[in-house]
């Protein structure tokens, strides 16, 4: 088994991640799966940004290109 710790949290957080879990969740498995859906929205709005960055880019220099058709 792994090194542990100890955190500590209001009750009210405590109550708010008893939610969150599953039956037969730890508070580690809650964690986790709260770590995982923070990891999967920051990678998500990478994208959008990405995609809108690009969108405003092409908005700027649209002049810029040629039709495939031109080629």
């Amino acid at each position: 088994m792994s090194e542990t710790t100890t955190i500590q949290v209001t009750r009210q957080t405590r109550d708010e991640l008893k939610k969150i879990g599953s039956m037969g969740d730890d508070y580690n498995a809650v964690i986790e799966k709260l770590i995982r859906e923070y990891k999967d929205h920051e990678y998500k709005s990478r994208i959008d940004r990405l995609a809108e960055e690009a969108d405003e880019f092409i908005k700027e220099h649209r002049d810029e290109f040629v039709s495939i058709d031109d080629l």
